[in-house]
């Protein structure tokens, strides 16, 4: 069974979908790159329950993996894409939604040299081609990392930053979001390309892949197949959770609404511990929760941010609202994760 099958899946997509208009995007073309993940496969979710754009055209590495999640949809199309090598794009795009990269945490201290340059290098050869090709404009998906630790309490709003350490070799992810982010602001003033950036928060949802590292992601798999959940944490760190349906919609809403050489949070209106996230999935899943002390090694790949909730009003100034609460989302996940389970191993 393909994600795009399941029942819960098609009704929770047609629910959101209810709550933003989307008709400025009839029959315009998109490229997505980072299409088959989390966030990007989602935004294709979208526009295909929509059903009146015109072709979307997914940049991936991997032919065989877009087929498994894609294949049939005549509007949806492949590319080869890897954001590490000169772009191959000869198509008429009217939006740019860049999602590619590396975005799994223990790759930005395995691979930093790669985390950097497909995040930068990757967005450079973008702008490029919506500056030559007249594209009506680029939206770079960028991370709530760039506004590093903080001592406050308050929300991050997209003015307000903390710091990040130029000296931890995981800040290759952190440090290359913004670098990224103030060459999509460069092309717009320099050039006059049209850019908007969105700084999701954590996002978890059925589109994840299985060999998501993220403990959202991990943990809703695990749920799903009723094993016990192990944290390695206090789990007090506050996130700004959200269901990748909601985030997709807040991200077209940016796209459609979103003032140019702006940045949105993308996130909710809850602010939730990985402890309590934990704990819904566990119920959901029917498991137990328990914790271990963490390696020095996985520490390494932990989130510097002890709060990296987010407020969003801004783009909820654009009209966005909430279709989904965090504990619905993350019960949501397991039970469509699990109906996909069981539905493949028969």
């Amino acid at each position: 069974m393909k994600l795009l099958e399941s029942k819960m899946y098609q009704d929770d997509l047609s629910k959101a979908i209810k709550n933003i208009d989307l008709k400025l995007l009839d029959n315009k073309t998109f490229f997505i790159t980072g299409g088959l993940g989390l966030i990007g496969s989602t935004i294709v979710d979208v526009l295909i329950t929509y059903g009146k754009t015109g072709k979307i055209y997914i940049g991936a590495r991997d032919y065989n993996q877009f087929k498994k999640r894609f294949g049939g949809f005549n509007n949806v199309r492949y590319i080869p894409y890897n954001a590490l090598e000169k772009l191959q794009l000869d198509k008429k795009i009217n939006f740019i939604i860049h999602g590619a990269g590396l975005a799994s945490p223990e790759l930005y201290t395995s691979n930093p040299v790669e985390t950097m340059l497909s995040n930068f290098d990757g967005i450079h050869s973008l702008l490029e081609y919506a500056r030559s090709e007249n594209v009506e404009r680029v939206l770079y998906i960028s991370s709530s990392e760039v506004y590093g630790k903080k001592s406050i309490q308050e929300s991050f709003k997209e003015d307000t930053y903390g710091i990040i350490n130029i000296d931890n070799i995981r800040s290759s992810y952190a440090i290359t979001k913004c670098a990224s982010e103030m060459l999509c602001k460069s092309y717009n003033v320099e050039f006059g390309v049209d850019t908007v950036v969105v700084r999701p928060g954590h996002i978890f949802g059925p589109s994840a892949q299985k060999t998501d590292r993220r403990i959202s992601s991990e943990f809703a798999y695990q749920a799903a197949s009723r094993n016990e959940l192990i944290m390695k944490s206090s789990g007090m760190q506050k996130r700004s959770y959200c269901y990748s349906i909601d985030c997709a919609i807040q991200i077209l809403t940016v796209l459609i609404k979103g003032k140019s050489n702006q940045a949105y949070n993308i996130g909710h209106d809850e602010v939730v511990t990985i402890r309590e996230m934990a704990e819904i999935l566990a119920k959901a899943g029917n498991t137990s929760l328990s914790a271990i002390e963490a390696s020095e090694e996985e520490k390494k790949n932990f989130n510097p941010m002890c709060n990296s909730s987010l407020d969003n009003n801004k783009v909820k100034n654009l009209g966005y609202v909430d279709t989904f609460s965090v504990e619905e989302g993350l019960i949501h996940t397991v039970e469509i994760l699990r109906e996909i389970e069981l539905v493949n191993s028969r």
